[in-house]
């Protein structure tokens, strides 16, 4: 039979044993958790700059509708519907406004005409005339000017 004093001491071993298992597994759990929050504020780092790309090429994508768009608003002038010409003016002015904070500052200054001309084509359109169609595609042909790149060299 065992004495008392093998048993004590099997059983500190044992319970050093598992503090130390349980040590180690503590400094590899916290290495761990470390190694994760860099890794997820990364990814998230990346996820952000990734959905605020996306809002620009969403924001560049509808730059690129408007001109049909306006396109739209000379037809609905030609055939006198001057409601829904008025209606569509509207949908651009609002589509314009929203994408214009994702536009950079050299973008604002090139589009700086856009506004004021959408407001002068809205009124000539609530006055019925057809002056507003030829108006609209001057300001077409202005708005795809100023779409395209500016020429380096």
């Amino acid at each position: 039979m065992p004495s008392f004093k093998t048993l004590l001491i099997f059983i500190i071993l044992i319970i050093v044993g598992f503090g130390i298992g349980y040590g180690l597994g503590y400094m590899k759990l916290t290495t761990a958790e470390k190694e994760w929050a860099a890794v997820k504020g990364e990814m998230q780092a990346k996820i952000s700059n990734l959905e605020k790309e996306l809002a620009r090429a969403k924001a560049r994508e509808a730059l690129r509708e408007i001109p049909e768009t306006l396109s739209q608003v000379v037809a609905h002038i030609s055939e006198k519907n001057f409601g829904l010409a008025l209606k569509t003016v509207d949908g651009v002015k609002e589509t314009f406004l929203s994408i214009q904070s994702y536009l950079d500052e050299e973008m604002k200054k090139k589009f700086d005409f856009f506004l004021p001309a959408l407001e002068e084509i809205k009124k000539e359109a609530g006055n019925l005339s057809l002056n507003a169609k030829k108006k609209t595609e001057e300001l077409r042909s202005l708005f795809d000017q100023a779409l395209k790149p500016a020429k380096k060299g």
